[in-house]
């Protein structure tokens, strides 16, 4: 009798040839390829919502300022309205009676206490003298040395890199100031005397206050007692249609002063539209970064430095891909390209006073 494999079953081993393994891992890494783009598209997404958040934050307070105030806090205040009202330097580059600017007089309205009460010490401790707080607040160690660390981030953009370079330039008459800010007040679509026109006159500008009203028989009164900048009723193009803040990028560059939250400097918490968002041309300013390396690497950076004069100028500008944040005066966000027309969208949206009304 034949045996045919009684009881045993036959059974074929299959496995992976090395094609179809390479296959199989070429595919895998298609999908990563494919993947990963739209992770980190989905990650700045997620970043720039927490970007417009910040803004929401700030044009929150600007509006409790104003419910507070009658107005918006001044773009800065100065005690000298001719030769100096323009500069916002220190004591050595010939700028002794510049005061304080908008991003501390929203502490209050940004729940920092802690940082409004050494304002104020700051604000009471140089009785008889014109104040530059740049100068003697940084300076002091009895009042904290304020103005030497950043914010703790909600002035910062969470797409901008972290700058840890302080400001320090001796000829500017500033140093060891902290860097990280990452938004500026709109001036208007010129340079430093946008607020002298009302063709070009931005949501923020400098007020000037007289300096005998701010010191009697040598003892400082309220220097805070200028909080009114522009109201309501001032901007005639509408809140709704005119650009209160923007973004701007800090420059890792000691002698660079965009970041700087403590000066209302052109570049560091003010700006202008008088260039794109984003653009190509370089940001004109009173103190430049003149190590930072402009080989095409970095042409959001490039700069001249133009010193003793008001026709310096920087461009809104962000690390989003495309465009820039703009927070409106009414408290509205809103999202701006860098290819936005110049002369007849961007201008006109930063312009208050104008009779220009754009519909973006």
């Amino acid at each position: 009798m034949s045996q045919k494999n009684r009881g045993v079953s036959h059974c074929k081993r299959s496995a992976f040839t090395l094609v179809e393994l390479l296959v199989v891992i070429a595919i895998i890494g298609v999908l990563v390829g494919l993947l990963l783009p739209a992770v980190q598209a989905a990650r700045e997404a997620a970043r720039r919502m927490q970007c417009q958040n910040n803004m929401k934050q700030f044009g929150l307070a600007m509006h409790n300022h104003m419910s507070a105030f009658g107005a918006f806090p001044p773009g800065n205040v100065n005690y000298d309205e001719h030769e100096n009202r323009f500069k916002t330097g220190g004591w050595q580059h010939g700028q002794d009676e510049l005061g304080w600017h908008w991003l501390p007089m929203l502490f209050p309205y940004m729940e920092q206490p802690a940082l409004w009460e050494l304002v104020q010490r700051c604000d009471d401790a140089v009785p008889g003298q014109a104040m530059n707080p740049c100068d003697h607040c940084e300076y002091s160690a009895a009042l904290g040395h304020l103005g030497r660390e950043p914010l703790g981030g909600f002035d910062s953009c969470p797409s901008a890199p972290v700058v840890r370079e302080q400001f320090s330039d001796g000829a500017y008459g500033l140093e060891a100031l902290a860097k990280g800010n990452n938004y500026a007040v709109n001036w208007g679509s010129g340079d430093m005397l946008s607020w002298e026109s009302k063709e070009t006159r931005g949501a923020f500008g400098t007020y000037y206050v007289d300096e005998s009203k701010i010191f009697k028989n040598g003892v400082a009164g309220d220097r805070f007692q200028n909080r009114n900048g522009m109201k309501s009723r001032d901007f005639l193009d509408g809140l709704s249609n005119t650009i209160a803040m923007s973004e701007v990028i800090a420059a890792e560059s000691k002698t660079d002063i965009r970041g700087v939250w403590m000066s209302p400097a052109m570049g560091a918490t003010i700006f202008s539209t008088f260039l794109n968002p984003n653009s190509s041309e370089k940001d004109v300013l009173a103190a430049c970064g003149a190590d930072i390396d402009d080989d095409g690497k970095k042409p959001r950076l490039a700069c001249e430095e133009v010193q003793d004069t008001a026709a310096i100028y920087a461009a809104a500008r962000s690390y989003h891909t495309g465009g820039v944040n703009v927070l409106m005066a009414d408290g509205g966000v809103r999202f701006v390209t860098d290819s936005v027309d110049n002369l007849n969208v961007w201008r006109p949206m930063s312009t208050a006073q104008n009779g220009e009304v754009v519909d973006q």
